[in-house]
């Protein structure tokens, strides 16, 4: 099935005092293209109105880089709790690290439970990347998303392989011949990863997130069809050097009508925070480790996509292209 368009609006109601919990119905109206079920799953919510502003953070730290082999020694996950404390203590309702700070590890792990005691102890979303590895030694770019209870609620494995060398002609069509399984996860692991067959869009309960792994970003197509799935806020996390481009995040907040949280490890820069194509609310300096702050008004973000002329006039009938192979 190949998603093309969503139209998204929504209403809120407020549950009576006496409730303990409250479900948030949405109603969704998707244009499809190909044959295909679509199903959609509403989770349960505290009994308060979705938050029309909401604090989030996002921190600009190193970890395992793109090539490093799991060190017996170096644990990284321990550097990151002082940060989720203090996002807790902030107010902060999520907090976002970069891409495959944990490096290689199976999940769960020592390190992933570590995030979860601090998301748990400060009932905080946290959302962290790593390489996961699974059974059958195959591995993926990994987002993990721990819920206030500290579970797992969700993950999002990077679609678009960040390659960096190929053979052959077209560029970056082929991978190297001759080269062994550990050359490629020292030097070019996203060769080999698996990589994420979706692009979901998870349900917190202060709005709808959705996730970008670093070159996902650079495509169009992934922040628009999660903003049409129904995204209100899309985390970019990233791990590359170099400054992570607020252009391409302003492009997106414009036409796509999300809130954007953006990290990246401190040897690159750009972890930024911004709810509109104008407005950048808070930047880390560059190369060097920070925490940032501020508050997401969701609720305006959430009336220009009800009222959005531009998701109201979308011609999916002549967007077939997009979802055709160029190279055939």
């Amino acid at each position: 099935m190949h998603l093309i368009g969503a139209l998204y609006q929504s209403q809120h109601w407020r549950a009576p005092n006496s409730a303990t919990r409250s479900r948030l119905q949405c109603t969704l109206l998707f244009v499809l293209l190909g044959a295909g079920n679509w199903t959609v799953g509403f989770a349960d919510t505290p009994a308060t109105a979705p938050l029309g502003s909401v604090k989030v953070a996002a921190v600009q730290i190193n970890g395992y880089d793109k090539g490093e082999l799991p060190r017996p020694t170096y644990k990284p996950a321990k550097s990151y709790v002082p940060y989720i404390d203090k996002a807790g203590k902030d107010g902060a309702q999520l907090v976002v690290f970069p891409e495959y700070v944990l490096g290689h590890i199976t999940v769960p792990s020592g390190e992933t439970r570590l995030i979860a005691e601090a998301a748990k102890r400060n009932r905080i979303y946290v959302v962290i990347g790593c390489w996961e590895t699974y059974k059958d030694g195959t591995f993926a770019n990994t987002a993990l998303a721990f819920g206030r209870d500290g579970k797992i609620v969700g993950k999002y494995n990077k679609t678009h392989a960040a390659v960096d060398t190929f053979e052959g002609s077209p560029a970056y069509a082929r991978p190297p011949t001759n080269r062994s399984h550990r050359w490629f996860l020292e030097n070019d692991p996203e060769w080999q990863m698996r990589k994420g067959a979706s692009l979901p869009v998870f349900e917190f309960d202060f709005g709808r997130i959705g996730i970008m792994t670093c070159y996902d970003g650079w495509f169009p197509e992934p922040p628009r069809i999660l903003s049409l799935k129904g995204a209100e806020l899309i985390i970019w996390m990233n791990g590359r050097r170099g400054k992570v481009e607020d252009y391409i995040v302003k492009t997106i907040m414009f036409q796509s009508h999300v809130a954007m949280v953006v990290s990246n490890q401190a040897y690159g820069s750009g972890t930024m925070i911004a709810d509109q194509a104008n407005r950048i609310l808070a930047q880390a300096p560059d190369r060097e480790e920070a925490y940032i702050a501020a508050t997401l008004d969701l609720q305006k973000v959430r009336q220009r996509r009800e009222r959005s002329r531009n998701f109201q006039q979308r011609r999916p009938d002549l967007y077939r292209p997009l979802i055709n192979d160029p190279t055939k």
